[in-house]
């Protein structure tokens, strides 16, 4: 009961240690909770990049795409068809290609589809005993006559036993044009199989093919088809047997300035040869009716070039932005009449615009588009990705250009966005890529702009950043969890860590030691598992200085904090299985093994082993894998954990995931489940180890067998479930693992604190302390308050004096 001047006055705070304890568990778990609230909010968070717009009283329409009625597997986009390569016309309707055929003229020789402007081979092959066993015994090429109409050349067949080496010898001023043709095709030929080229075959037919195209600048055209054709099969050699080839350096040049001589000094003629990783155009622009010449180049939908994609404007008269183009090139053409080089660097499609001033004489274009960069190989620029740079040369002769303006949009970057740029040009004196007089610009569309003051080779290189995904769902399970988990895993140290006397139980310290673990990872995940480098992944380096780059791909600063949370999460997690380990070992000794005693000093043996053995696996994973420059080869970067993919997103063995974390993981998992069986063995089968004045109920068993495996972390197996190669099963493991795990700390706070009958007359005895409640009834103040007593009393008492009432039940 509770007097009226009692009441009148402040109430009063009861300080006692259950009091105190109480309210410390409850500032840990709002803070958690708070924790786990604000990052959630930070999902929901809007991208302050993106300016608001202010409402519109009506729902904007949504635009209705255009039909547009595509034939053989054409794709519509915005009303126009799309083709395959091999069709064309407004619905792809119109084939682009010579059909299957068969050659009977000297011996049964069978090709398949060719493409207009292509090469095919036979699908008959040398005979295993010959020198070239395996190699496609003809080639024929697919043109279309002026009709439009495709025509197929009579078929080359191939001497099986000449070799590369001997066409090289051959090859002289002296030669007719019939046997250099044949030399040419015969070539074309022995290089149709570019996987198995060697070193010495690739020196060979660079030797054959700069010499067809020295000599016959003006003679014979298939001659020169034909060693385009080779070059281009050389540009998918492979990058190890190319790395081989002596003196590269000397091998590269000339191949690339014999392509560059046959497009430019054609005369009169006009060019267009055009292969599958290899494209030469030659065209005469007369400066009295033309202010500018347009090259485009388009990709093909498997991103090969397509004769029909790659095409010349020669009216141009300024640079007209094409939606379709990822790089357009403006370049300003002088009257000195003396020839220039200008070579354009990059990937994908082209647009390459050149107009002179000044001048009454024809000028000669020729242009050299390059499926990759194999010739251009530098020493500072390290290609690390598998995005093709193509790379084009545009030769002038009769004027030199003065500006050169670039402009790039890339698309179509799968996994990667693009970070930065660098305006770059050949120096051949270098043998690599150099910025000088070269500058970055910008436009209000965010495109990627360059302009350089000098005729040279130009070229613009890009680094890129990867770009990371989240799982959404995943994030909110795991959230929710560890903020359960950290509430029930401060109670359950509180508990046990108060009570250890009283108790006298010999698995305090393990099950204290697992939970502080626990309870630390689920802080550390909570507020540091998201990496602050995820929050730019989307933005683009602003910089306006032109620095040569030194890799395609953009390494991110380490700030050093999320490696910390990821040595640290790393450390927590090894201590808690760790722990889960001692435990077992202790419960086995007192539950399986009663009568063997521990040994001398096992607490302190127990306490190295728990918290410094994973201290040692963690230095020796950070010393191994850890690099300030390459952080990532230790963590990875969308959040703060251990690296285990490779850049295809492939399980990576050597990355420190596997050895570091899921190996001495799985040892510890077997140990425990082995001794997990042990004890659930001998609890549930043998009286005599677990005995009690009332026989156990096979309900109570199974509960006591849930505790033991949550404890001993045996759900964690889930985890390598989750390993299997198949996106549903894996999903699905996914989620129940993180259920499970994440809400571990609550089951363990179920399972040893919550049923423990001394835990309840605790909290019995805490909410009996707890001050009384005040509150008012229309203007009426009462008091209620709650006796210990045989039976449930509880009574009201007015304090102005009226009448109180009593109930009883």
């Amino acid at each position: 009961m509770v007097t009226i001047s009692a009441a009148l006055n402040m109430p009063v705070v009861f300080c006692s240690r259950t009091l105190f304890i109480g309210g410390s568990f409850g500032i840990i778990t709002v803070a958690l909770w708070g924790a786990c609230i604000w990052q959630i909010l930070l999902r929901f968070k809007p991208d302050s990049s993106v300016t608001p717009t202010s409402p519109s009283p009506f729902p904007s329409p949504t635009p209705t795409p255009i039909p547009c009625t595509c034939l053989n597997n054409g794709t519509c986009q915005n009303g126009e068809c799309i083709c395959p390569n091999e069709w064309q016309g407004d619905q792809c309707q119109t084939a682009y290609f010579c059909e299957s055929s068969t050659d009977n003229s000297t011996e049964v020789l069978s090709f398949n589809r060719i493409l207009i402007g292509f090469s095919g081979y036979s699908n008959e092959r040398c005979e295993p005993q010959t020198a070239n066993a395996g190699v496609p015994k003809a080639t024929r090429s697919c043109s279309e006559n002026v009709s439009g109409v495709p025509v197929l050349s009579l078929p080359h067949i191939v001497n099986c036993n000449d070799n590369l080496e001997n066409l090289a010898q051959q090859v002289n001023e002296k030669v007719t044009a019939e046997r250099l043709l044949e030399i040419a095709k015969e070539s074309q030929i022995l290089t149709s199989q570019p996987e198995k080229l060697t070193a010495h075959n690739i020196t060979s037919a660079a030797e054959i093919v700069s010499q067809i195209l020295n000599t016959t600048i003006n003679d014979t055209e298939q001659a020169a088809a034909a060693a385009v054709t080779t070059i281009s099969q050389l540009l998918d050699a492979s990058d190890v047997e190319f790395s081989k080839v002596i003196n590269i350096t000397y091998v590269t040049q000339s191949l690339t300035e014999s392509l560059e001589a046959f497009s430019r000094d054609k005369g009169t003629n006009d060019t267009k040869v055009v292969q599958p990783n290899l494209a030469v155009l030659s065209a005469t622009v007369d400066s009295a009716s033309t202010k500018g010449v347009q090259f485009t180049a388009v990709r093909g939908t498997d991103n090969t070039l397509i004769s029909r994609l790659i095409t010349l404007n020669l009216t141009s008269s300024q640079l007209t932005v094409n939606k379709d183009a990822e790089v357009q090139i403006f370049i300003d053409v002088s009257s000195d009449n003396m020839k220039k080089d200008i070579w354009i660097s990059k990937k994908k499609t082209f647009d390459c615009f050149l107009s002179f001033a000044g001048t009454k004489e024809t000028g000669q274009f020729g242009f050299v588009l390059y499926q990759n960069d194999k010739f251009f190989k530098s020493k500072i620029y390290r290609s690390t990705m598998s995005i093709s740079r193509r790379v084009i040369s545009g030769s002038v002769a009769n004027g030199g250009p003065n500006n050169v303006d670039l402009l790039f949009n890339p698309r179509d970057l799968n996994g990667v966005i693009l970070y930065d740029y660098a305006c770059v040009f050949w120096d051949y004196n270098k043998d690599d890529w150099s910025t000088e007089n070269c500058s970055k610009r910008t436009d209000e569309d965010a495109n990627l702009r360059c302009h350089c003051n000098h005729t040279t080779n130009f070229a613009v290189l890009m680094t890129f950043k990867n770009n990371y995904t989240y799982s959404e769902p995943l994030n909110w399970i795991t959230y929710m969890g560890c903020g359960l988990s950290g509430a029930g895993l401060c109670v359950t140290i509180l508990y046990h860590v108060l009570t250890r006397k009283s108790r006298k139980t010999k698995s305090t310290m393990p099950l204290v030691s697992i939970c502080s673990c626990m309870l630390i990872v689920n802080i550390l995940f909570i507020t540091g598992i998201g990496n602050p480098n995820a929050n730019e992944v989307s933005r683009r380096s602003n910089s306006s200085v032109n620095t040569l780059l030194s890799s395609d791909l953009h390494p991110l600063p380490d700030k050093g904090s999320c490696t910390a949370v990821t040595a640290l999460l790393h450390y927590f997690l090894l201590g808690t299985f760790a722990w889960t380990s001692l435990y077992a070992v202790q419960m086995y000794m007192s539950l399986v093994n009663v009568f063997s005693q521990p040994p001398q000093h096992f607490s302190m043996i127990i306490i190295g082993i728990g918290w410094g053995l994973p201290a040692v696996v963690v230095a020796i994973t950070l010393g191994a894998t850890y690099r300030i420059n390459n952080p990532l080869n230790y963590r990875q970067e969308e959040f703060c954990w251990l690296a285990a993919l490779d850049r295809e997103g492939n399980f990576d063995i050597t990355k420190p995931m596997l050895w570091g974390f899921l190996l001495p993981v799985a040892i510890i998992l077997i140990f425990n489940s082995v001794v997990f069986v042990s004890v659930m063995t001998c609890a549930l089968f043998k009286k005599t180890a677990l005995t009690s004045t009332k026989r156990q109920s096979y309900l109570k068993k199974l509960i006591s067998s849930i505790s033991v495996a949550v404890v001993l972390g045996i759900t964690w197996v889930l985890g390598y479930l989750m390993l299997i190669d198949h996106d549903n099963t894996r999903l699905v493991f996914s989620y129940v693992f993180c259920i499970i795990n994440t809400t571990q700390g609550l089951q363990i706070f179920i399972f040893f604190t919550a049923r423990d009958s001394v835990f309840q007359r605790k909290m019995t005895a805490i909410v009996s302390s707890i001050s009384p409640l005040e509150f008012h009834l229309h203007s009426k103040k009462f008091v209620i308050k709650r006796k210990q007593q045989d039976h449930v009393s509880e009574s009201y008492k007015q304090l102005e004096g009226l009448s109180s009432t009593t109930s009883t039940g």
